[in-house]
């Protein structure tokens, strides 16, 4: 697994003088580590430059200063950039070079950014499987990154809606399957999945996946 030093040792190298800031987010911060987390980081930058590729590494890449604006007047040079992300910079991310960033944002701007991300795309990929669903047997074994995603994805949205907490995608199964107990078995076989156990997850998990989903866009509409 890549540490923040040897990512910036390897942008050093090939951008010298131009990376001034960095800090981390997701599940370094969120205490959500697993075998294969990828290192997610916000790159500063003192121009713009095009950053080199480097496997394992989830980066977002903006110029110095953008990370003392509001999300909505910040163009990224690479990556995506959201309320969410905000809001972790701001209260739980770990800077590893530069100033600590502000972030300026509101609690209302991340509702509202899950909000309409649980209909602006997680909805299409799950209307998507819906449709296909039938023509599956149950038993057939789903590819594990995939059926992760869509599980334990939108969980984390639910959660930050009702609380305003960024929480990993461990615990938000875990908080999932606590509100849901009789989905809890198969929400429960992600958790253990995504944290290294040896699970076979099949087109039946994926189908408590849709069900999930559908009772969390239910919880946060209604």
């Amino acid at each position: 697994m890549i540490t923040p030093g040897e990512y910036l040792s390897f942008l050093d190298a090939r951008l010298p003088g131009l990376v001034v800031g960095a800090h981390l987010h997701g599940s370094r911060v969120l205490d959500d580590v697993v075998p294969d987390s990828d290192l997610d980081i916000v790159i500063e930058l003192s121009s713009p430059a095009e950053l080199p590729s480097f496997e394992g590494a989830d980066v977002a890449v903006v110029l110095a200063g953008s990370l003392e604006k509001p999300v909505f007047d910040v163009t990224p040079l690479a990556g995506e950039i959201t309320p969410v992300l905000w809001q972790q910079l701001r209260t739980v991310g770990q800077t590893v070079r530069g100033a600590r960033p502000t972030c300026p944002g509101t609690a209302a701007d991340v509702e509202a950014y899950c909000r309409d991300n649980l209909v602006s795309y997680w909805k299409l990929d799950f209307d998507r499987f819906r449709e296909v669903l039938p023509t599956l047997d149950p038993r057939k074994v789903i590819p594990r990154d995939a059926l992760l995603w869509v599980g334990l994805g939108p969980a984390r949205l639910w959660h930050t809606i009702h609380t305003g907490e960024i929480i990993g995608k461990s615990r938000a199964g875990e908080l999932a399957a606590k509100r849901w107990p009789d989905l809890a078995p198969p929400i429960l076989d992600l958790v253990a999945s995504r944290r290294g156990g040896d699970v076979q997850l099949t087109v039946d998990h994926g189908r408590a996946s849709l069900e999930l989903f559908d009772r969390i866009l239910a919880d946060v509409t209604t």
